[in-house]
């Protein structure tokens, strides 16, 4: 716990610093976060110091989505869904402190204006039937899932639908967040989560990364 004060206490002085003027150069370059585009399409900022997995780690994050679904009998198929980028973050433990991942399923789906007049209720009775089917297939390091609410949000120039659940793991709770981007014909999903314990440093981090999410008209 001391550690962790420790460290509140040398980022809240290098957040004074920055805010006196003594670190006055902000331009992308001398950024903390680096930009990155997928073609013509979706861009989004992550931080520099983030570890980030590669495309077979990536499939294997597809893989095992689909197989989690799938056991708590829920009908899905991930073999269009490409993950972009996924990285993590690190502090003081080997497990995660903060995660985040960026992927397009292209096919046929809801318009913007649809999003925009969803009923929230509806999705988050929606979203309670499914956390309750994959009650039933957690994997060991997670003691139990609970869900925190869906709403509609505008995400940049774009309607979001927002969903927020607890993570119970082994080694502490952590806080889940899925936004889901709908156009006609493609879906564009970023997950981020953080441990709770560490929300003071990571909720600003992931606020950042998610308004920097730009997605071109289509």
């Amino acid at each position: 716990m001391s550690e962790i004060h420790t460290m509140q206490r040398a980022v809240l002085f290098g957040v004074f610093l920055l805010i006196a003027g003594v670190l006055n150069n902000a331009n992308a370059e001398n950024s903390t976060f680096s930009h990155f585009r997928f073609g013509s399409d979706v861009s989004i900022d992550v931080p520099r110091n983030w570890y980030f997995l590669d495309k077979n780690i990536r499939q294997h994050l597809n893989t095992y989505s689909e197989s989690v679904v799938r056991l708590a009998g829920i009908s899905v198929a991930q073999g269009n869904n490409q993950i972009l980028i996924a990285a993590n973050a690190y502090t003081t433990s080997k497990k995660p402190s903060a995660t985040m991942r960026l992927s397009a399923r292209k096919g046929e789906f809801i318009s913007q204006s649809e999003v925009r007049g969803a009923d929230s209720k509806g999705l988050e009775m929606m979203a309670k039937i499914q956390i309750d089917k994959l009650r039933n297939s957690l994997p060991d390091n997670v003691k139990s899932m609970s869900l925190i609410g869906v709403r509609i949000e505008k995400l940049g120039n774009y309607y979001s639908i927002v969903t927020e659940k607890l993570v119970e793991y082994k080694s502490g709770v952590a806080v889940d967040r899925l936004d889901v981007i709908y156009f006609r014909n493609v879906v564009y999903k970023l997950n981020t989560s953080y441990r709770k314990s560490e929300a003071w440093m990571f909720e600003p981090i992931l606020k950042i990364l998610r308004e920097s999410l730009s997605i071109p008209a289509t």
